[in-house]
């Protein structure tokens, strides 16, 4: 019988479990490719490592944008390769659920299916993921309430109202935490004259990141490369320019949160005013997130433990409950 297989394949990261093992890879969502032959060198963290080491001519892509695949062969030799992590090949045959954002389009949807047949799927199964993020939550989602969730992630942020195993009420915005990324270096840029590796704004994000700015004054030396000349530099990064770029990621995520909030039925927007909005994703770990968003909309919101791994959690459980869930399965074409 063929091994199941769950992943959250994400713009940023991809996490993959399997029914017996759970999580087994969760790393950032790259591919290493050598351009002469067009093998895959690896992927995952590997992939990074791989540039300016090799003697081969390799390029390292990414081939999610925005939540949603931009390169169909590449997503499925990423999927190739995560298989083969999991010791699965394509004679395995391995049943598979993958998570997807609301706001993929039918084409994206189709995109992304058969990308997983590409690399082995025998059957594939795509869960919207503020549904899996329920589910991990263990929400009670097949009962007659309003379960409010919000996923921020790497790029897109979605919030769904969910009753009787299905979305009642939903929104999206292609944003997320690449955003921050990319307005923070852009930041720099301007304010510095440096450029500053990918890596090094990460941890500034996280480091001295706070919604509310209750990290304001505190500031951290980085590493980076002049623009103009080319030399190393070493510059002092204040946590109000990395607030300023979290900022208007989360303002939308607000804005998209009323938006939702406004076309939900008045009995289970009557639910969510008593039971309140949980948060998922890597983004939504960041400080003072679920109190802004509280503020901004006036619906209490709280913030998951562990946030990254709910949704990968669910997609797991939904491999274990197929029968119990089978409703929410039915006709996810």
């Amino acid at each position: 019988m063929g091994l199941d297989v769950a992943i959250d394949i994400g713009t940023s990261r991809t996490r993959l479990a399997t029914s017996s093992q759970g999580v087994i890879f969760d790393e950032p969502t790259l591919v290493a490719i050598d351009t002469n032959e067009g093998s895959v060198l690896s992927v995952g963290a590997n992939a990074l490592d791989l540039i300016g080491r090799s003697a081969r001519p390799i390029i390292v892509y990414r081939p999610l944008a925005q939540g949603t695949t931009i390169d169909f062969d590449v997503t499925a030799r990423l999927l190739f390769g995560l298989f083969h992590r999991a010791g699965l090949s394509k004679m395995s045959r391995a049943r598979v659920v993958m998570s997807i954002p609301t706001l993929a389009t039918p084409i994206e949807r189709r995109a992304l299916r058969q990308a997983a047949i590409q690399a082995g799927a025998r059957d594939v199964t795509l869960i919207e993921a503020p549904l899996a993020a329920a589910i991990g939550l263990e929400l009670p989602i097949q009962e007659p309430l309003g379960n409010a969730v919000g996923v921020i992630g790497g790029g897109a942020s979605e919030i769904a109202i969910i009753s009787l195993g299905g979305i009642v009420t939903k929104d999206a915005r292609r944003i997320g935490g690449e955003d921050i990324d990319r307005t923070i270096a852009d930041a720099i840029r301007h304010q510095f004259n440096v450029v500053v590796a990918p890596a090094m704004i990460e941890a500034l994000k996280y480091n001295l990141s706070s919604v509310l700015g209750a990290t304001n004054g505190r500031r951290e030396v980085v590493p980076g490369r002049r623009i103009d000349s080319g030399s190393p530099v070493e510059i002092e990064v204040d946590a109000s320019l990395v607030n300023e770029s979290v900022l208007a990621v989360m303002k939308a995520n607000a804005e998209m949160m009323q938006e939702c909030f406004r076309i939900t039925p008045p009995d289970l927007s009557q639910d969510v005013a008593n039971l309140g909005v949980t948060l998922v994703g890597g983004v939504a770990g960041m400080r003072q997130v679920g109190e802004y968003l509280s503020g901004q909309t006036g619906v209490r919101t709280m913030v998951a433990e562990s946030p990254d791994l709910v949704i990968i959690r669910g997609l797991q459980m939904c491999l274990e409950q197929m029968s119990t869930l089978h409703s929410i399965f039915r006709g996810r074409e």
